[in-house]
């Protein structure tokens, strides 16, 4: 009787262990707004805002290796958040059409001269890609997209919020490296003033 009680002991204690084994991983813990503004490894955000005119952005940061080069694709922008999604879709659909203008440069700084890097922006069609002049002018947003996951990952992205994200200028397929990015806006804009959003930088895949 007692090796019968000891079989079904066995057996209980092996079920639990298994059912332990195939529980889900816990969810990456959301950042802060202040834990956020310190992370300096892409994908990384800051919290911005664009109302006066002068920097907003100037952040030196690390692009890590990639394992899988088509994630490598570094796509820089505004990214605004909500918990409905009207809400956030109309106010990336305000910006949109606001013909809001900024300038940003993208340098890499761990080599013996800091590097600057060429970035370019969607075509006015929507079809294809310009290159950006020389002083990083960029004269209005495009809708975009970069890839969720990392983001999630990072602790920067909750599957409870809903995101739409718009492009200042891609970067393309960067080396691994420590670089710069700085972005500017051109003129006062009162009209967004309290607007909640932030700057990205986060990669898309070219596999999608």
């Amino acid at each position: 009787m007692r090796a019968v009680r000891a079989v079904v002991a066995s057996v209980v204690l092996a079920l639990l262990v298994g059912c332990g084994s195939t529980s889900s991983p816990e969810a990456p813990k959301l950042l802060t707004r202040a834990e956020a503004d310190a992370r300096t490894v892409v994908p990384f955000t800051r919290g911005v805002r664009l109302d006066k005119a002068g920097r907003i952005v100037d952040v030196t940061f690390e692009a890590p290796a990639v394992v899988d080069p088509q994630m490598s694709w570094l796509k820089l922008g505004l990214r605004m958040q909500g918990a409905e999604q009207k809400a956030v879709s109309e106010a990336a659909e305000r910006l949109r059409r606001a013909e809001f203008q900024t300038r940003i440069h993208l340098e890499r700084v761990d080599m013996i001269k800091p590097s600057p890097i060429p970035l370019s922006r969607s075509s006015d069609d929507g079809r294809g890609w310009q290159k950006l002049p020389q002083d990083g002018r960029v004269e209005r947003l495009f809708q975009d997209s970069v890839d969720a996951y990392p983001l999630v990952q990072a602790g920067l992205q909750s599957e409870d919020m809903f995101y739409e994200v718009l492009q200042i200028a891609d970067a393309g397929l960067i080396d691994p490296g420590r670089y710069r990015v700085t972005v500017d806006i051109v003129e006062d804009r009162p009209e967004f003033e309290g607007m909640q959003l932030e700057f990205i930088a986060a990669y898309y895949s070219l596999g999608k």
